[in-house]
């Protein structure tokens, strides 16, 4: 197990990792107030309940399965953050995340405003039912198997979406088509662009896929026009 490399304990600004600091399994229970770790932490599966004040991680936190309920002011992830299957209920207005966020298996219901997400932002099967003003994320916006039923005009995605198993009626976005009943969307940026499971690219290039790939294309044609014509329906 890659642990402390080094360790170094001020009074004033509380204990600095040099390295990376790796708890999974462990049966800790609590952290130093103002813990600095230059590497990743990793609680993963751990019995701790709450983080300290201002810590700080200069790479991921990983924090799946743990009895995490809430996350403390001022918590800055260099990496990602890691939150699936804990009963974390809501996120901290002050929380800086740059890499991916993974909230998949949560309890969360809100995100806070503004919130920017340096990589991408798993949501999949959340109770969350709206999405923040000012959201960015620098990568894909998974939204699958969610209650969200609007996406706002301020949204920022540097990727892609993924709606499958949603509900959207502000988009353009068509459901069970094909034979596995994906739902198909126009690209976030670029409504010239649609997006069919791993899929992307034009109205015409997509109809092309259809027609070699289905013996009977018909309907599934029929779904990519009209998630176009849903385009024009909701200017």
């Amino acid at each position: 197990m890659k642990t402390v490399v080094d360790g170094k304990l001020n009074p004033k600004l509380g204990l600095a990792i040099e390295g990376n600091l790796d708890l999974r399994g462990m049966d800790i229970t609590e952290l130093p107030e103002n813990l600095s770790v230059s590497g990743y932490l990793d609680l993963e599966n751990t019995v701790i309940a709450e983080l300290p004040n201002n810590l700080s991680v200069g790479d991921f936190l990983d924090l799946k399965g743990t009895a995490i309920t809430s996350l403390p002011d001022n918590l800055s992830i260099w990496s990602y953050l890691d939150l699936e299957n804990t009963a974390i209920t809501e996120l901290p207005d002050d929380l800086s995340v740059g890499g991916s966020l993974y909230l998949e298996g949560t309890a969360i219901t809100e995100l806070p405003e503004n919130l920017s997400v340096g990589g991408h932002l798993d949501m999949r099967g959340t109770a969350i039912t709206e999405l923040p003003e000012n959201l960015s994320v620098d990568d894909y916006l998974d939204l699958r198997d969610t209650a969200i039923t609007e996406v706002p005009e301020n949204l920022s995605v540097g990727g892609s979406l993924n709606l499958e198993g949603t509900a959207i009626v502000n988009y353009p976005v068509v459901y069970n088509c094909g034979s596995n009943n994906r739902a198909i969307y126009l690209d976030l940026k670029d409504k010239t662009i649609i997006h069919i499971g791993c899929f992307k690219g034009t109205k015409e290039e997509a109809i092309s896929r259809i027609k070699k790939k289905y013996s009977s294309p018909k309907d599934y044609i029929n779904k990519v026009k009209e998630c176009f014509d849903k385009l024009e329906e909701l200017k």
